[in-house]
């Protein structure tokens, strides 16, 4: 008997190079891969640990199932096979404010340096300023990050301080950039060529 064909992922929002849909429980076994892949979470300046299947799943089913306000996060597929390689956020949005702050890791390490997170960050930043009419998005990430930083600058994010050394690394301390995009900064890039196709 054959298996059933796996059905298609939901996609929002489509770019060039990638596609965004909703995060769901199917992804799990990638997350929990995701989550323990200590190179890539210490790169996204969290502490690199391990975690079980079960704290992965307790953390990720919060936020699929929508449960922390403010929250919206959205899995990364390559464009035109639709695998998932990452995901973006953005969080804290800020209702009279029209602020929030962002969050994307391109997870499959082979994949990074392709164009692929400049893609997803154009659409998220597409989808907070002309969906949800936020004005502001907010980031932080560790100062040796260069190929992120280079995607945010072109996606429209200015750096804006830095907390100096505030990462230990490697026997090193680094310091974390903060930078923001103002929804006139993503326009002057070219931000009005990313709507979802």
């Amino acid at each position: 008997m054959d298996e059933p064909e796996a059905a298609a992922p939901i996609i929002n929002l489509r770019g060039e190079r990638v596609a965004l849909g909703p995060l769901h429980r199917g992804l799990l076994p990638l997350l929990v891969r995701w989550e323990n892949d200590l190179p890539t979470i210490e790169l996204g300046g969290d502490v690199p640990r391990p975690q079980s299947p079960e704290a992965v799943a307790v953390a990720w089913d919060r936020l699929i199932a929508g449960e922390r306000e403010g929250w919206i996060g959205f899995a990364i597929y390559e464009l035109p096979d639709l695998r998932p390689i990452g995901y973006t956020n953005i969080r804290d949005v800020g209702g009279m404010h029209r602020t929030a702050e962002f969050g994307i890791a391109i997870a499959e390490p082979e994949l990074r340096g392709r164009g692929y997170g400049t893609d997803a960050t154009r659409l998220l930043l597409g989808y907070a300023f002309r969906t949800l009419g936020l004005n502001n998005v907010l980031l932080d990430t560790v100062a040796d990050n260069v190929a992120a930083l280079r995607c945010y600058a072109k996606a429209g994010f200015r750096e804006i301080g830095r907390r100096r050394q505030a990462h230990w690394r490697d026997g090193r301390l680094i310091d974390i950039v903060f930078m923001d995009c103002l929804r006139d900064d993503f326009l002057a890039v070219g931000g009005e060529r990313s709507e979802d196709r």
